[in-house]
């Protein structure tokens, strides 16, 4: 069904005016693209419709893990472009750590039209993919993180998403969800999400928006008292680390009540065919004292290497694919959430998504991305992200020391970043 949705949709471009897109066969060679999963999909379909409008043109979608994506990448940038694309998905959170360290490397899109085109998107969004004042990212998706939760589960333990308003309700209700079917509400999976999510909501992260160290600051440490809370309760799931591992759980329902952003809606239709019509969002639970019931989980935008050879095709493929509707709804079908305004006005973006029991899904994202606020991500998310990755896997399930093992991320992370810390009374 996925499949014919995005063949369908993707043919309809041939017949839509493309206003931002040159003449048929204006362009020719070879571009190429890296993405993950999820991403794959769409891109080859609406590349499809594109190389028909411009017959000289080959748009090659190379499909990569996630990360092993960003680690080829970061061994292309320190070998000065070797091997690298044309162009790259990146997400908005691993934005910093790339273009604030090797601007060089990529292509300011702005200067080749693109800021003309920036108020076609959100303007946070456009923040997000630029750097001092130069658009590097023509941008993609954003996920604003909802509960993902399993009706028939909730049901059979005669409890209802309504009764979780706040994080402490989260533990009471799991705790019964636990004792009734036996299942959990998520799992340690995706190492730290939890914890970014939940800091997220208040525009906390690694670091403050000076960039100092900002670990201990009193929001993250009574995220991380939480998250060891659930673990001690026994409704967070003690399972390994890994994207393979978090769907199979999904897929399983080893877990039913899962804290992210809007994209994984896409992912559980593919992970998990047999649990249509089982599922359901909510928004994420508050504790009432300057959070929002959203935050800030993923979002991508592609960017362009300076290396490439064919700067004009890449730059048109991607606006093709990033500025018109059409283009935005076959990523939409394959269940991505789009950041394209225009896209919010179509009637399948206003429509119930009938795996989710016809829930309005999307609907309910673009409520939650209306009071997201901004986190301060920095160029070095990557070691912030790694060292509390390993607070997690070491604390949250062994009932160490919290504190302490807070205090050793701190001092680490000092270490290797030379930032300076946060300091709290």
């Amino acid at each position: 069904m996925k499949k014919i949705l995005l063949t369908t949709i993707a043919s309809t471009l041939l017949a839509t005016t493309i206003g931002g897109v040159a003449h048929a066969g204006a362009f020719s060679g070879t571009s190429t693209i890296w993405a993950w999963n999820i991403n794959v999909p769409p891109l080859k379909a609406v590349a499809k419709s594109f190389m028909k409008l411009h017959p000289q043109a080959h748009i090659k979608i190379v499909a990569r893990g996630h990360d092993d994506l960003y680690e080829k990448l970061s061994a292309g940038l320190v070998a000065h472009g070797k091997g690298l694309p044309d162009s790259t998905l990146m997400e908005d959170d691993h934005f910093d750590s790339f273009i604030k360290i090797y601007p060089s490397s990529f292509v300011d899109v702005g200067k080749m039209g693109f800021s003309k085109l920036a108020n076609l998107f959100p303007a946070y969004k456009i923040q997000s993919a630029s750097y001092k004042s130069r658009i590097y990212g023509l941008p993609f998706g954003i996920g604003p993180a909802m509960i993902f939760y399993r009706r028939s589960i909730f049901a059979k333990a005669g409890v209802k998403p309504s009764q979780i308003k706040t994080w402490d309700d989260f533990i009471k209700y799991g705790k019964i969800i636990k004792a009734k079917t036996g299942k959990y509400m998520f799992s340690g999976s995706d190492g730290d999400g939890i914890y970014r999510i939940m800091a997220g909501q208040y525009g906390k992260g690694y670091y403050d928006s000076k960039g100092n160290i900002d670990l201990k600051n009193p929001i993250s440490v009574r995220a991380w008292k939480l998250i060891q809370k659930m673990a001690n309760e026994g409704i967070l799931h003690h399972s390994g680390a890994g994207w393979d591992t978090f769907m199979r759980e999904i897929a399983t329902g080893t877990i039913v009540a899962i804290p992210s952003g809007v994209w994984l809606e896409g992912n559980i239709e593919i992970g998990a065919p047999k649990t249509k019509g089982d599922w359901g969002v909510f928004p994420l639970p508050v504790n009432g004292d300057g959070d929002v019931a959203s935050a800030f989980n993923g979002g991508t935008s592609f960017v362009m290497l300076k290396k490439s050879r064919n700067k004009a095709l890449t730059y048109n493929f991607l606006k093709y694919f990033t500025t018109e509707t059409q283009s935005q709804l076959v990523s939409f079908k394959a269940g991505l959430f789009p950041t394209l305004k225009k896209v919010y006005k179509t009637k399948e973006f206003n429509a119930g998504v009938p795996f989710f029991h016809n829930q309005k899904v999307w609907l309910e994202a673009a409520k939650a991305s209306n009071s997201m606020k901004a986190v301060n991500f920095t160029e070095d998310y990557y070691y912030a992200n790694l060292e509390l990755s390993k607070l997690f896997s070491g604390v949250i399930f062994t009932g160490g020391d919290l504190m302490k093992r807070l205090d050793q991320s701190v001092h680490a992370l000092q270490a290797r970043t030379g930032r300076k810390v946060h300091q709290y009374k």
